[in-house]
């Protein structure tokens, strides 16, 4: 019986296996090692800059002058940090961003005048963020609101 014919179809696929293979196993290596770790640093150099946008806005809405104020500030953010919503909380005098990931939890001192009352709360990344500041000139005070 002659199945030298056969030779050249079990080498291709053999050699079409081997490639299979290597391709998943490098795949699964991957994306179990480094990968995972680079988007968690990634989302957290976001959620930096996240934080250091919304701190920045937060201390420039508050106004200047002599006279009763009730001004309302619109600031754009990221919908997501690393694919998931997200949180910023005003917690006495300090802004914290609240991720489901905890490795990506951030927080920052907020540097307001002392005549500025910070009323804690506050806002959910679903929701446009609006820095809300009212009140005389020696007794303001500053929130987060979230508007659809």
């Amino acid at each position: 019986m002659d199945n030298r014919g056969l030779s050249p179809v079990v080498g291709k696929t053999l050699a079409a296996s081997i490639a299979v293979l290597y391709v998943a196993g490098m795949t699964a290596l991957l994306l179990n090692g480094p990968v995972p770790a680079g988007q968690t640093a990634a989302g957290g150099e976001l959620g930096e800059r996240v934080l250091a946008t919304a701190a920045g806005h937060v201390e420039a809405a508050i106004p200047d002058g002599d006279r009763r104020v009730d001004v309302r500030t619109e600031v754009a953010m990221p919908a997501t940090v690393r694919n998931t919503g997200y949180t910023l909380e005003l917690r006495s005098g300090r802004l914290v961003l609240d991720h489901p990931t905890d490795a990506l939890d951030r927080e920052t001192r907020l540097l307001l005048p002392a005549t500025v009352t910070v009323a804690d709360g506050n806002w959910t990344s679903t929701d446009r963020l609006v820095v809300r500041v009212a009140g005389a000139p020696g007794n303001r005070t500053l929130w987060l609101e979230g508007d659809r």
